[in-house]
């Protein structure tokens, strides 16, 4: 798995995390194990990841774009950021730029014609 593709997928996660004040520490397990089961990262890897990209502030459009980019042919593991990228946000309380996310990841995975 590219480096960048998934420091994108972090940066994503953490965006979210960031964006509701989320318990990094209750958000790691999660992490890690959507980590291993798409992109066979580590449980060790995943934390140090996820430790390193919560202290960069990043572009999240410019991530949403080359994570759709990276994953053009992969319906299957957009589906699985996606329904990740999902869960965090209902683990929290919701609020309307959290789905404004959702909506624009999921337009830029699955562009309509």
């Amino acid at each position: 798995m590219d480096t960048m593709l998934k420091e994108s997928v972090a940066a994503l996660f953490c965006y979210v995390i960031k964006l509701d004040d989320k318990d990094l520490d209750a958000e790691r397990p999660l992490f890690a194990r959507f980590m291993k089961q798409d992109f066979g990262v580590s449980k060790e890897e995943s934390f140090a990841l996820l430790d390193e990209v919560m202290e960069k502030d990043y572009n999240i459009d410019t991530q949403i774009s080359m994570i759709a980019n990276g994953l053009m042919n992969e319906t299957y593991t957009k589906m699985s950021v996606l329904k990740q990228l999902n869960h965090i946000i209902v683990r929290s309380k919701l609020e309307d730029e959290d789905y404004d996310l959702f909506d624009k990841v999921k337009e830029a995975f699955f562009p309509h014609k």
